[in-house]
């Protein structure tokens, strides 16, 4: 299975292409959910810097090493900050999905506008 990041990536290159579709008022409705989330995402991201805790357990080496294990856990490789950016990726290329795929159905229209406008009798 893709990742979400490539899926969304070569669906969006899809609605570009003009092979994926969405109604305009669905498509933007997506598109501002979309930005809703990545402004809470985003502001979890901020916070998160708060979470160090390494020195909150006290001096002792032990304690050091509990808090370190926490941080770890909040900031460090694979931990919370990571995983957050990953979904702040994942949600900007859907946003910028449903806005192209939102796009090509307009422009498909108003192709199908202009060209039963030149038949006749067509209108």
């Amino acid at each position: 299975m893709d990742r979400p990041q490539t899926l969304f990536t070569r669906l969006a290159q899809d609605a570009e292409n003009g092979h994926l579709y969405l109604e305009p008022h669905a498509a933007a409705n997506c598109a501002q959910a979309c930005e809703q989330f990545l402004d809470v995402l985003n502001t979890l991201l901020i916070e998160a810097d708060r979470l160090q805790c390494k020195e909150a357990f006290g001096p002792l080496p032990s304690a050091q090493s509990l808090g370190q294990k926490f941080d770890d856990k909040a900031i460090g490789p694979g931990g919370f900050t990571e995983v957050l950016q990953q979904h702040i990726d994942t949600v900007t290329r859907m946003k910028y999905l449903f806005e192209a795929a939102g796009k090509a159905y307009v422009e498909t229209e108003d192709e199908n506008a202009r060209a039963f406008a030149t038949i006749p009798g067509g209108r």
